[in-house]
């Protein structure tokens, strides 16, 4: 029963982490998305 509750943890954790893993991906994209879209802008404007 024990060894349930140690896996349950493991996976609760490495669960926790991928999210953190993709939320910083999806993050870190958007960044560069925007400062694309802002690139654009001002080359549309000169």
């Amino acid at each position: 029963m024990m060894m349930w509750e140690l896996i349950k943890d493991l996976l609760l954790v490495s669960l926790g982490m991928g999210i953190g893993v993709v939320l910083m991906c999806i993050m870190s994209v958007g960044k560069e998305a925007d400062r694309q879209m802002i690139e654009l802008k001002e080359s549309e404007e000169n």
